[in-house]
C-alpha cells in the first residue's frame, strides 16, 4: 500500500495501540485433542513439531502457541516468543534481520496480504487455526515474492457435525461461531468477531499526548469455510473471509508529529479492509498422487484523510490461480512441481505531502517534499512455476533441489532462482540439515509509484544459506540449533532533493547482510506441563553503496531470549508464563536542534550517526491463569492475563521533547516513549 511515510506510521504509534493490542486480542482459547498422533515429515522445518493428519483438529503446537501467556489468545501472538522473531514500529513479526516487509503470508495454500489488524492483532479466531508454520530462511520453490520469512497457515476443516452455535460476549471482543454439517459429505463454520471497545469506552478516556478521539479504535473480521468431500479422494472448499480496521480522532498542536507539521492539525480518519474468496480442489489417488488447485480474489481498501485536506485512498484488487503436483517416483524419489499467477489491479487517489525516505533513513522528518495531487490507475501481473525433486538414497537421508522461475511486468524482470535442502538424521534421535537458495521480491509500491517513487526501480533479491543440528531427548524433550547467513541486494536508498539524481526519489543502491544462531529448548506435552526456551544471537546491518557506509540496520537486535512455560496444576486450573528479554533497539541519537524549513515557528533534531545508540534492555514477563468451570450446566472459562507484571519500564522509542524544545537556542531535551506498563485482564467465556 502507498503510505504516508512520516504522518501515517507515527499517527498509528501515537493512537494507543498498546492499549489496542492488549485488549482487542483479548479472546478465546481452544480446547486441543491431546490424542492426536503427528507425522515426521523431512520435507518442512516446522514451527515447534510436527503436522497432524486430520485437519479438522488443531496440533499440539498450534495450540501451543495459542495458549502461550501474553498472546491473550492470539493464534498468531506467539510468534515473536519463537526464536529469531523481533517486532517491528508496525506491530508486525521481523524475522532473522529482514525487514516486515520482506515476509509473505500464505492461508490454506492460497496467498493472503492481510492477516494482522492496524494494531498487531491476527484476523483469525482461535477456533479456525489447525496448523501454523514459519519459515524463517531457505524456504522452498514453492514460496515466491519474498526475501524474508513465509507465514503459512491452515485453517481447519469444518467438523460434520450437529449444528454447534459459541457465543463470545466481552466489552473486549465479541464474536459468534458456527459449525454444522450440511450434507452427509459436506460441513462448513462461520466465525465472526468484532471488538466492542468503542461501545463502552468513550474515546475522551484514552485521548492523550494531542490525539483527541471521537470514537475508540475498532476492528472486526470474518472467515466462513464450506467443504465438500466429493469422494474419498477428491474434495471442494469454499471460503470467504474479510477484515476492517476503523480509527477516527482530532489532532491537536500538543501531539510531537504535529509540532514539526503543523499542517497535520485537525480531523483525522483512518480506515483500511479486505475481503477475499477463494476456491480450492484437492485430489489424492490411490498411487498417493497429489493434485491440488485453487483460484482466490483479494481485495484490499484504505481510506485515510487528515490535517489540511490531506487524504489518501487506495484500492488493490488481486486475482491469483495456484496449482500443484506431487507424486512419488518409486522408493527412492519423488517430484513436485507447481505455480501461480496473479493478476493485480491498483486504483489511487494522492492528495499528500511527499517524504523521501526509507526505512533505513532516520531523518524522515527532513525529507519532505512537495505536495502531490494525483489520481490513477494500472494493473501488472506477476507469475512463477517451480520443480522441486526429493532423492531419498537411504532412509536417513533426503536431498531436495529445486528451481523457480518468476516473472513481473511491472518491472519487466524474470528471475530463476535455485534452491537446495539436505537432511541427514545421523541417528535415529539427531539430524543434520543444510539450506540455500536465491530469492527476489517487487519493490513496495510506494517506491516504484511514478508519482511517488522511481517505476524503474529493480526487485530486490537475497541470498539464504543455512546449517543446523536437531537432537531428540527422552520424555518429550528435544533441541534444535540453527545458524543463518542472508546477503540482501538491490534494496532502495532515497535521494534528496539536491542530489544530481534526485527527481529519481530512489535508487537500488543498498545492500545488507544478517547472520546469526538460533537455539530452540523445546518440550512437548507430557504429564503435566510443556514450553521452551528460544535464544537468538544475529547482527543485521546495512550498506549505503553510494557513501560505502555501512550501520546497523533499525530492527537489529543482537540478543533475544523466550522462556515460555504452561502447567496445568489441576484438571481445571492451568497457569503459564512467557518472559521475553532483548537488547535495545538501535536508534539514532539526537544531537542538536535546526529550523524547520516548511514552518517557521517550528524545529527539527539534527541526527548523530545513524542507529548508532541503543535504547536501554527490554524485559517483560507475561502470565496467564486459566480456571474451567461450569455455569448454568454449560461449560465455561475464566482467563486471568497479567501484561508486564513486572511494571518494567521499556522504552521503545526516543525523540524530541517539544514540550521543552522551540527554539534552536534551547537545549536539547529527549522524551521516552514507554512500551505498555503492568495490565491486568479478566475474561469470561461460555460455551452452549
Amino acid at each position: 500500500m502507498v503510505e504516508l511515510q512520516n504522518g501515517k506510521q507515527d499517527m498509528k504509534k501515537n493512537w494507543i495501540y498498546s492499549l489496542i493490542i492488549l485488549l482487542s486480542g483479548l479472546a478465546q482459547t481452544v480446547q486441543g485433542d491431546e490424542n492426536s498422533v503427528p507425522n515426521s515429515d523431512l520435507e518442512e522445518t516446522l514451527v515447534l513439531g510436527n503436522r497432524q493428519a486430520d485437519y479438522s483438529i488443531i496440533t499440539e503446537d498450534a495450540e501451543k502457541l495459542v495458549e502461550t501467556a501474553g498472546a491473550l489468545g492470539d493464534p498468531l501472538g506467539a510468534v515473536f516468543a519463537l526464536p529469531g522473531v523481533v517486532y517491528s514500529s508496525s506491530q508486525e513479526p521481523a524475522v532473522r534481520g529482514s525487514s516486515p516487509n520482506d515476509n509473505i503470508f500464505v492461508v490454506d495454500f492460497l496467498p493472503a496480504s492481510y492477516i494482522f489488524h492496524a494494531f498487531g492483532v491476527s484476523v483469525f479466531s482461535e477456533f479456525i487455526l489447525q496448523d501454523f508454520q514459519m519459515y524463517s530462511a531457505g524456504f522452498g520453490p514453492e514460496y515466491s515474492n519474498a526475501t524474508g520469512a513465509v507465514f503459512d497457515v491452515r485453517l481447519r476443516d469444518p467438523k460434520n457435525q450437529r449444528l454447534t452455535t459459541t457465543l463470545d460476549l466481552s466489552m473486549l471482543r465479541s464474536g459468534v461461531f458456527i459449525e454444522t454439517g450440511v450434507t452427509e459429505n459436506s460441513a462448513m463454520y462461520l466465525s465472526a468477531r468484532r471488538s466492542m471497545l468503542d461501545v463502552f469506552i468513550d474515546g475522551d478516556d484514552i485521548s492523550d499526548d494531542g490525539v483527541e478521539f471521537q470514537d475508540v479504535p475498532s476492528d472486526s473480521d470474518y472467515q466462513f469455510k464450506y467443504r465438500w468431500d466429493i469422494s474419498a479422494q477428491q474434495s471442494l472448499t469454499l471460503s470467504a473471509n474479510g477484515a476492517a480496521d476503523n480509527a477516527e480522532a482530532e489532532l491537536t498542536d500538543e501531539a510531537d508529529f504535529i509540532q514539526s507539521n503543523p499542517d497535520f492539525t485537525g480531523e483525522a480518519h483512518f480506515e483500511d479492509s479486505y475481503s477475499g474468496y477463494a476456491l480450492v480442489w484437492d485430489f489424492v489417488s490411490d498411487n498417493d498422487m497429489q493434485l491440488k488447485a485453487g483460484v482466490n480474489q483479494l481485495i484490499d481498501e484504505a481510506d485515510f484523510y487528515w490535517g489540511d485536506d490531506y487524504s489518501q485512498k487506495y484500492r488493490e484488487t488481486e486475482t491469483s490461480a495456484k496449482f500443484l503436483a506431487a507424486k512419488p517416483l518409486g522408493q527412492y524419489f519423488s517430484v513436485r512441481a507447481g505455480g501461480e499467477y496473479s493478476e493485480v489491479d491498483v486504483e489511487y487517489y494522492l492528495n499528500l505531502v511527499l517524504f523521501v525516505c526509507t526505512e533505513f533513513d532516520p531523518d524522515c522528518d527532513l525529507t519532505r517534499t512537495e505536495r502531490i495531487i494525483e489520481e490513477n490507475a494500472f494493473v501488472y501481473s506477476k507469475d512463477s512455476v517451480y520443480l522441486d525433486f526429493s532423492w531419498y538414497p537411504s532412509d536417513n537421508v533426503q536431498f531436495d533441489l529445486g528451481v523457480q522461475q518468476q516473472h513481473n511486468d511491472y518491472t519487466d524482470e524474470t528471475f530463476t532462482n535455485p534452491r537446495f535442502a539436505a537432511t541427514w538424521r545421523v541417528t535415529s534421535a539427531t539430524s543434520l540439515n543444510a539450506k540455500v537458495g536465491r530469492y527476489n521480491q517487487l519493490p513496495e509500491l510506494e517506491y516504484i509509484l511514478p508519482e511517488t517513487g522511481n517505476p524503474a526501480l529493480k526487485s530486490q533479491t537475497a541470498e539464504h544459506f543455512t546449517l543446523g543440528v536437531s537432537h531428540e531427548l527422552h520424555d518429550g524433550w528435544s533441541f534444535n540449533l540453527e545458524a543463518y547467513y542472508k546477503t540482501l541486494e538491490d534494496l532502495p536508498r532515497s535521494l534528496s532533493a539536491d542530489d544530481p539524481n534526485g527527481e529519481l526519489r530512489y535508487v537500488n543502491e543498498t545492500e545488507g547482510r544478517a547472520q546469526g544462531i538460533d537455539l530452540m529448548i523445546n518440550k512437548n506435552r507430557t504429564g503435566k506441563w510443556w514450553g521452551w526456551f528460544a535464544l537468538s544471537m544475529s547482527k543485521s546491518e546495512r550498506t549505503n553503496l553510494a557513501t560505502d557506509v555501512t550501520q546497523e540496520y533499525f530492527l537489529d537486535t543482537p540478543l533475544v531470549a523466550n522462556w515460555v512455560v504452561n502447567y496445568q496444576w489441576t484438571p481445571r486450573f492451568n497457569m503459564g508464563w512467557r518472559w521475553s528479554i532483548r537488547s535495545g533497539q538501535a536508534y539514532t541519537p539526537i544531537i542538536g536542534v535546526q529550523q524547520n524549513p516548511w514552518f517557521e515557528d517550528s524545529v527539527l533534531p539534527v541526527y548523530g550517526e545513524p542507529y548508532s545508540d541503543r535504547l536501554p534492555i527490554y524485559n517483560r514477563l507475561d502470565i496467564r491463569f486459566e480456571w474451567d468451570i461450569v455455569t448454568f450446566g454449560k461449560d465455561s472459562k475464566i482467563i486471568l492475563d497479567i501484561i508486564n507484571a513486572l511494571n518494567y519500564d521499556n522504552v521503545e522509542d526516543r525523540s524530541l521533547d517539544y514540550d521543552k524544545v522551540d527554539s534552536v537556542d534551547d537545549e536539547v531535551r529527549t522524551v521516552d516513549t514507554q512500551d505498555i506498563g503492568l495490565v491486568p485482564a479478566l475474561t469470561y467465556r461460555v460455551t452452549f
